[in-house]
């Protein structure tokens, strides 16, 4: 493991993300859209959404579709019944949350849909959302494979920032809406630029520590130590680019090279550093297909067993200069 701290850096930041002022970058955050399904995990996903729109006096949406299940498909003659039952427990369902949130500005929507995503994408565009929030039960192998993932579909098509909260964030962990230490992970691939304005902007509005990450595969022997360390400097100077100035920020960022798997080491060091958010890049998939059934990877192991919530953001107009 390789470490340091940077002090300085300068990039041009994206504005679709962040404004500027005189004083510091701060993010905006009007208007949260959270997913729920009415589970533990969307429950969990709820408390951070909501602490959230708290923290920042950002409007909490909380959203659920009903898509009629494939049971309701095979009896026709009970399919009107079927959605009159869902309808029902989804209103229900929606007063209790109402109740839960009261004490901030909300509305609560139930929509109806052929899939979950096509009605996620309108009404983040409809409401203006800059932040979508939901939980996940962090399916793996063939149970994911059969069943899908609603969660790896919005984070992969999403193109604003997604938090998903999964299966290992304890529903008692306590959070205030602010986040105290922020794990950027990054591979320096492209479309890395976004996440580390992300990670950034989010740090310095909570004043936050930042902790820069990149896992390397472990290497085969190198031709020579001399080779090695300039590897390893390579990754410091971009990492160094990435990032913004620090002078904003409570300290300067710590930074860490890690060798081996990513997903594992993103955790280890997640759990290591206690870190409270975790934020990563993610790149669009070429269908809803892949979307669902691609990424066995880096992505879906961080999300599936993070201590913490996780943000991905895919790449932004500074990644494609």
């Amino acid at each position: 493991m390789w470490q340091r701290s940077l002090q300085s850096g300068r990039v041009v930041r994206d504005a679709l993300v962040i404004m500027e002022d005189d004083s510091k970058r701060t993010l905006a955050v009007t208007n949260i859209l959270h997913l729920t399904d009415f589970s533990n995990c969307s429950e969990t996903a709820l408390r951070w959404a909501a602490a959230i729109a708290r923290a920042n006096q950002a409007e909490l949406s909380v959203l659920h579709v009903l898509v009629p299940d494939m049971l309701a498909r095979l009896t026709p003659d009970s399919f009107s019944a079927a959605l009159e039952l869902q309808e029902k427990r989804a209103q229900w369902e929606m007063r209790r949350i109402g109740t839960q949130v009261e004490d901030s500005p909300h509305q609560t929507i139930i929509a109806r849909g052929e899939d979950v995503w096509s009605v996620v994408e309108a009404k983040q565009k409809e409401l203006g959302s800059d932040l979508i929030v939901l939980g996940t039960h962090g399916r793996t192998g063939l149970n994911k494979l059969f069943l899908g993932s609603v969660a790896e579909r919005v984070l992969r098509r999403s193109t604003v920032p997604v938090m998903t909260v999964g299966p290992e964030v304890a529903p008692a962990l306590e959070c205030d809406g602010k986040f105290h230490r922020v794990l950027l992970a990054t591979n320096l691939a492209p479309g890395a630029a976004a996440a580390a304005d992300y990670a950034t902007a989010v740090a310095q509005r909570d004043q936050a520590e930042l902790v820069l990450l990149h896992a390397c595969k472990a290497a085969k022997k190198a031709k020579s130590e001399k080779f090695s360390e300039l590897s390893v400097a390579e990754v410091f100077h971009r990492l160094d680019e990435l990032v913004g100035p620090a002078d904003k920020l409570r300290r300067p960022p710590e930074t860490l090279v890690e060798f081996g798997d990513a997903g594992t080491q993103i955790l280890e060091v997640a759990r290591r550093k206690k870190a409270d958010l975790i934020v990563m890049g993610v790149r669009k998939a070429g269908s809803l297909l892949a979307a669902t059934h691609l990424e066995m990877g880096t992505t879906h192991n961080v999300v599936a067993h993070a201590p913490c919530p996780v943000v991905t953001v895919r790449p932004s107009l500074r990644d494609a200069a």
